[in-house]
This record gives C-alpha cells, structure tokens and sequence, in this order.
C-alpha cells in the first residue's frame, strides 16, 4: 500500500475521546488513536504475488482444519527462510505453487523426515475434516485471484481522487473477490462520514463487523505491540477501536458505555495495549460498568509489563494515590514512574524528579532530581522549568546563572506555570539575569494573581506606586492587547 493511501487511512481514523480521572470527577479527555498500519496488506497476499507460493495461512480449511504439521510451521519456516534452506526437502508449504496445488514433476521432491514422522504417528485430535483436494483447489484460485486482481488498487486511487463513488464500488468488488480487511475498513469510514453517499452508521456498523467478526487466530493473528510504536493498529484492531469509538459517543446510534467497554476489550484481546489503558481509566471510574481499583491495577499492569508508557504512569499514579482495592505503596510507585520516565512519559520524568528531590518513593537524591528536571523540561512541561530556573536561580549542585534561570521562569510562565509568572516577576523588578522591567514585572503579577499565587497581590501593590507612564504602556500591551485590523 502507497504511502499517500495509508495517510488517508490514518486521517480518518479521528479523535478518540478517553476516559480520564481528574480529582475524582468523572470527564471525557481527547486522546488521538492513530497509528501506522502494521504491515497493510495482508503479507500472504504480496508473497503469493511475487513468487506463486501457495501460502497456507491464505487457504481455507487447510490453514484452520488440518492438524499441526512442524514442517508447516511458520517458525520453522521462518527459520529455514533465515538460512537460505527454502529449498530443503523438509519445505513442503513453501514449495506449493497455485499453479500446480497438486504438485508437479518440476516441483515435487521426496517427503521430509519431520512429515513422514507425523504420518506415521496417528493424531489421535486431528479434525475429521482435514485439508482435501478441493481445499488445494480452492486455495489456489484464490492466491491466483490475487496476484491478478486490481479492485483494491483501484478503489484506494478513485478514494485519493476524491471520487467516493468509484471507490465504493472497487472496495466492494474487492470484498466480493478476496475479503481484503483493508476494503471492508474503507467501506466502514465511507458510510460512517457519508462519503460520496448519505451518512449511514449501521451500514457503518455491519462493515467493522464482518472484520471483527472473521475468522481470529489467537496465535498467529494476535498483533505485536511494539512500545516504540504504540499507534500502530491492525485493520481488526482499528474496527474494533472505531465501534468502541461510536458506542461511546454516539456518532449516528445510541451512546452505550457498556458497549464501548466491550470494544475495547476486544481491540485488547486482538492485542492492542493502548486499549488496556483505556479500560483500565474505564474501571477507576466506572464508566460503562463496574468501578474496580483492582481492576484498573491489572489492566494498567498488563499494558504497563508490555512497555506501555501510559499505562505505567496511571499505574504509578495509582499505587502513589491509592484506591478502593488498592492500598497506597510509594515505592512500587517510585518503580513505575522511572519505568514511565525511562520510555520517554513527560508527566512521568517530572514526577519523578520531585520524588527524588523530596526522598518520597525514590530515595533522596537531588542530583538525580536535576536530571529529570532537566530531561522534562527540555521537552517543555511547565513545573520541569519551573523547577529547574529554582536551581539556576539558588545556584544549588550548579553554577548560579541568572541569565538562564530567567529565560526558565519565562518558558514556564508563557506555558501558564503561576510560580513561574511570579518569580519572573520579580527578576524583571529587580534587573536580575537581564535588564529592569517594571511594566513587564507588574503584567506577570498580574498574571500570576489571576492564576491564584498567594504572594501576587503583595508585589502588585509594592510595584505599581513605581510605574511611569511608558511601564504602564508596556503592562497594558501586555494585559489588554489590541485587536488586529
């Protein structure tokens, strides 16, 4: 699949709002579910089209009716691959062509010792319907299907050109021929945002279903979270998100909690961790079922054990906090939020720093404390900032350096950090780490008594008796800017 097509498939994926738990109420919070497809088409389908193999994962009863076969295994056969043995007599699977699913003279080779070990031992569980010639047949017509058909091509260019009613048309043949995931998905988005055709969400609906609903090896249909690409989906995965993603807003049908919790616990079991997260913020509140402090722990955990950088700092956050079922444990908070922290989790480096620097969960340890400090606020988190100008500023473990120390204050208080506000404040009242500026002081007291510092409204009144007319100037542009013309 070209690069543009996956674009497309990505910007329609949209927002996805998540649950999230604020001080006990109850809300809704944006989060974006989007991710790079994990692989596109289906990989059997780009073999079969470069070297007509049969694959057997891309029959019918034969991948899911006969018994286990080692010299079918796909880890065997990994193997093999990895060291140029595709040839060996032990190859069966890959050397059956849909072209001769019978086999050949050109093509047949003597049976391996692995197949003639399992013939001769009866499978006493073997399924009584096991892989026929009619099965062979039928896999081989549709691998040759395959390499031939162009419906999908041509439904993903007419969808780039903006021509919905061809591409509807294509990405239906496709289904009709093969079954392509990727043309029941388009299909679905197409109804659900009226592309091309009026807005129809159960036409929606029944498209995710029939992905959601095919045939699923737990095994080897299962995707792989990679925790350094934790968007990444798999078209079953992005059905199962976007029906969970309707069921929850409503989007053209009732709004169901229950339902969408059930969504996402599949998209969980098809194995997509981000949807562990969710349900387990799903628990802590009991939005769409029970509320369970316990169950939102194993939820965050099995996100977390699998490198989820979310999903270990809600379970920090929950052993720091505690909750019904779960009782207060800092240190195995301290343990997660440097597991957070380590996979690149901002509000997790910061929390971090602070317990290192208050010796609460993690020992006390400031020089430790500065490096997280740092590390977050390089990547912009406001109290990080915030924290580290204290340090510049007191000249504490480093070098005092005002001049550093303020443009601190100033990245954390243009990001609405109230302490921040009130400590450049000052600085700029008192030419420290650059030149005086009393308009400018007076409009970040200001600023900072909005935003509830305590100390704000003292240093207003100390400062404002100073002011000359070209400060009051300056604080105005500040506070009351004018519109643009």
């Amino acid at each position: 699949m070209r690069r543009t097509r996956l674009a497309v498939l990505l910007i329609l994926a949209g927002p996805l709002s998540a649950l999230a738990q604020d001080g006990g109420k109850k809300e809704l919070s944006p989060v974006q579910v989007s991710g790079s497809r994990n692989g596109g088409v289906d990989p059997a389908i780009v073999t079969a089209a470069k070297s007509k193999l049969l694959s057997r994962n891309y029959a019918s009863s034969c991948a899911f009716m006969s018994s286990y076969k080692a010299s079918e295994d796909s880890v065997t056969l990994a193997y093999m691959r990895d060291f140029g043995l595709q040839d060996s007599p032990s190859n069966e699977a890959e050397r059956l062509r849909d072209t001769a699913p019978e086999g050949s003279a050109a093509t047949s080779m003597p049976g391996s010792a692995i197949a003639a070990a399992e013939e001769a031992v009866p499978d006493p569980n073997a399924p009584t319907v096991g892989c026929s010639k009619s099965d062979r047949a039928f896999a081989a017509g549709r691998n040759w299907i395959a390499r031939k058909d162009k419906s999908l091509s041509q439904a993903f260019d007419a969808f780039e050109a903006e021509d919905f009613a061809s591409a509807r048309k294509h990405f239906e043949q496709a289904w009709d021929k093969l079954g392509y995931e990727e043309a029941a998905m388009m299909l679905g988005r197409i109804h659900l945002l009226g592309l091309g055709t009026a807005k129809d969400t159960k036409q929606a609906l029944a498209w995710f279903r029939k992905i959601t609903d095919g045939r699923f090896d737990p095994v080897a249909d299962r995707m792989r979270f990679d925790p350094r690409s934790p968007d990444q989906l798999t078209v079953r995965v992005d059905a199962a998100m976007m029906l969970a993603k309707i069921h929850m807003t409503g989007q053209g049908t009732r709004r169901d909690p229950s339902e969408a919790r059930r969504w996402y616990a599949k998209a969980l079991d098809f194995g997509f961790m981000p949807a562990a997260h969710l349900l387990g913020q799903a628990a802590l509140i009991g939005y769409g079922g029970e509320k369970s402090g316990r169950q939102a722990l194993e939820l965050f955990k099995q996100a977390a054990e699998q490198g989820h950088a979310p999903a270990a700092y809600e379970l920090a956050r929950l052993y720091r906090d505690g909750s019904d079922g779960v009782p207060r444990d800092p240190q195995r908070a301290g343990a997660w939020f440097l597991e957070a922290a380590k996979a690149g989790h901002v509000e997790a480096t910061y929390t971090a720093a602070r317990m290192y620097d208050l010796g609460v969960g993690l020992p006390l340890d400031q020089g430790r404390a500065l490096v997280f400090y740092k590390e977050a606020a390089l990547k912009g988190h406001a109290d990080a900032q915030n924290a580290l100008a204290t340090y510049f500023y007191n000249g504490q473990l480093i070098a005092q350096d005002m001049a550093t120390a303020r443009k601190l204050f100033q990245a954390a208080a243009t990001r609405g950090q109230a302490e921040a506000m009130f400590n450049l404040g000052v600085m700029l009242s008192r030419a420290e780490g650059g030149p005086k500026d009393l308009g400018t002081a007076y409009a970040w007291f200001t600023l900072a008594q909005a935003s509830g510092h305590e100390q704000a409204a003292a240093a207003l009144g100390a400062i404002e008796p100073l002011l000359q007319p070209e400060d009051r100037a300056r604080a105005d542009a500040i506070l009351k800017p004018q519109p643009k013309r």
